[in-house]
């Protein structure tokens, strides 16, 4: 992939500005995001439903998928005549934002699969790590988004979404804690990657903010 660009958390209230200043894209850009949340909810559906399925992890994924909903309307309240699926035209780089998941699963599976052979063990740690590293970044950039919201009086706010999302985080790190007793190290390691990861993604980002 050649050299990894570092990004800088500065340029996230940038491209988001850049967004939000056009409404085609800013409907884009939500739709993007109901897409992230969405591939979330249907991952822990898919990994997680078994006789042991816990009220955290139904909790985890309803909520996922309202906030998939949430950000979907959210599109229609920017552009009214926004209707539209998860195609690729109707998001903001939505192949790179589907690579980004994708890339993120595989690293942490990578990672847990040689260290925890146990597959129900794995299953369950690999579950709490990718939603872990994922969430934590979607906090950084759902911060900055919030706060261009605010300052440019958009009728659409995330503050009650941002707290179900440190509600997660929560609980995710309660557990991970319980059963990886090198959760610390694995945790900061998985974020090192993922920022590399993300950088990648974000260039797109930046990329289509800019035409």
């Amino acid at each position: 992939m050649g050299s990894v660009t570092v990004l800088s958390n500065d340029s996230i209230p940038k491209v988001l500005s850049d967004i939000v200043a056009n409404e085609t894209n800013h409907a884009l850009w939500l739709n993007t995001l109901s897409l992230l949340e969405h591939l979330g909810s249907r991952k822990i559906l898919l990994t997680q439903s078994s006789e042991e399925t816990s009220e955290m992890i139904l909790k985890h994924a309803t909520e996922e998928a309202r906030h998939a909903l949430f950000f979907k309307k959210a599109a229609r309240t920017i552009r009214p005549s926004f209707q539209l699926g998860y195609q690729n035209s109707a998001l903001v780089r939505g192949t790179a934002a589907r690579i980004y998941f994708a890339k993120l699963d595989t690293l942490v599976r990578r990672s847990l699969r040689k260290v925890f052979p146990d597959q129900k063990q794995f299953t369950y740690l690999a579950y709490l790590y990718t939603t872990t590293v994922i969430e934590k970044r979607a906090m950084v950039v759902y911060a900055a988004y919030d706060e261009i919201l605010d300052r440019t009086q958009s009728p659409i706010r995330l503050t009650n979404l941002i707290l179900e999302e440190e509600g997660h985080l929560s609980d995710m790190s309660a557990e991970m804690f319980r059963l990886d007793p090198n959760a610390k190290e694995r945790l900061a390691a998985l974020e090192a990657e993922e920022s590399k990861i993300f950088a990648r993604f974000w260039l797109q980002i930046r990329e289509f903010s800019l035409n």
